[in-house]
């Protein structure tokens, strides 16, 4: 017996759903953020794994991921990246100042440089981009997560979340130049340097023409259609940036900004935040359920082991030197660092884009996504243990 397509993707995704909200009710329990259960579930439902055990069972092909299924899992990345621009605007950005922004590059240039220099070797420069830019990224939804459910407040909080606001515009920058080189071929330090500038500057020209608009027109659309608009702006700048050779979820941010500082944002928050609440979890458990961990054998579970500790080690030694000077006590500096070295959603991301581009094979994919299962965890216990260290132990937090 068959099922079609589209129903069968339907039926997938409601059941990985489903499994990751019961998983995030128990992981809740050991304060680990939600996209944990997602990739979770994700790993356990694969084809590869137990799904495809049910399939063969059933005789009907459900645990798959189809079209449909990376459709969904596009758009709900789109919708968490479009989330995180809206939530805060540009005022992380702003109130980063020269130590946030010095942290947030060094922070994700030293595991993109450690990455690159392990497995250029090994496998090839285009590969050794890919593992290097998902390793660069904090993730912003993971760094929020944790502070919310610790209940953390101080200057030290708000140099973490600045910090990591900027950090995934560094690691923006860094995955347009890595989608440049892979696709022109460009190899030379003079060529990458104008790159990065060139780059850098299109970003920078294309976030102040958008925030420009935003704010001519933003203000007299109405409140019937505001989200309706939103969603234009959105997928009409992915459209955009993706023909200038710019990666959708570097849209997705621009457009968050813009809206949040040129319209009334709260209308469109609120039904963003709700649909969010629905679909942002099929990212990461269609991310996992793309990953193969068994077929990724004893090398790609030490690869995965690897990329934990250069993520880890290298986010850690680019973020404190300057979150050190910013607050002057050493265990606020570690615990902020601790705090920046999940990575999530954009590293997922980057990584799925080097798969989709036939970058990054299997092995390789489902070695990142580990890598992003582990920071995240480690991350979240580290930072939980360590979370009144935050600005020399002056926190505020509901939880002891």
């Amino acid at each position: 017996m068959q099922i079609s397509a589209i129903y069968s993707a339907l039926l997938y995704v409601s059941i990985l759903l489903f499994l990751a909200a019961v998983l995030r009710h128990f992981l809740g329990k050991f304060r680990l953020p939600g996209l944990v259960a997602g990739l979770l579930a994700g790993m356990i439902l694969a084809p590869t794994s137990l799904g495809g055990v049910l399939n063969d069972v059933f005789g009907i092909d459900i645990f798959q991921v189809n079209d449909y299924v990376d459709f969904l899992a596009e758009f709900a990345v789109i919708l968490i990246i479009f989330a995180a621009g809206l939530e805060e605007g540009l005022a992380p950005l702003r109130s980063a100042g020269t130590l946030g922004f010095a942290g947030a590059t060094l922070g994700a240039l030293l595991p993109f440089i450690a990455g690159y220099v392990v497995y250029r070797p090994a496998l090839g420069r285009d590969e050794a981009l890919y593992i290097g830019a998902a390793l660069a990224a904090t993730s912003l939804a993971a760094a929020s997560a944790i502070l919310l459910e610790r209940g953390v407040r101080g200057r030290g909080a708000g140099f973490l979340m600045a910090a990591a606001a900027m950090d995934d515009v560094v690691a923006f920058i860094l995955l347009s130049v890595v989608n440049a080189v892979v696709q022109t071929g460009y190899i030379s330090a003079q060529k990458t340097a104008s790159l990065i500038a060139l780059y850098s500057i299109a970003w920078i020209a294309i976030l102040a023409a958008s925030l420009a608009t935003l704010k001519l027109v933003g203000r007299r659309i109405k409140d019937e259609y505001s989200y309706e608009f939103s969603l234009l702006v959105v997928f009409g700048l992915t459209a955009i940036m993706i023909t200038l050779g710019f990666s959708p979820i570097i849209a997705a941010f621009i457009a968050g900004v813009s809206i949040a500082e040129g319209m009334s944002r709260e209308n469109v928050k609120k039904l963003t935040e709700a649909l969010v609440e629905v679909f942002g979890p099929m990212f990461f458990v269609v991310v996992g359920a793309r990953s193969d961990v068994l077929g990724a054998g004893l090398a790609g579970i030490t690869m995965g082991l690897v990329l934990t500790a250069l993520a880890t080690i290298f986010k850690i030694a680019g973020v404190f030197p300057f979150a050190y000077l910013y607050t002057r006590n050493a265990r606020a500096a570690l615990a902020i660092s601790l705090g920046m070295t999940p990575r999530g959603e954009t590293g997922l991301a980057i990584a799925a884009l080097g798969l989709n581009m036939g970058v990054l094979n299997d092995v390789e994919f489902t070695a990142v996504v580990l890598m992003g299962l582990l920071t995240t965890i480690i991350g979240a216990v580290a930072f939980s243990r360590t979370a009144e260290w935050i600005y020399g132990g002056e926190v505020s937090s509901s939880r002891s």
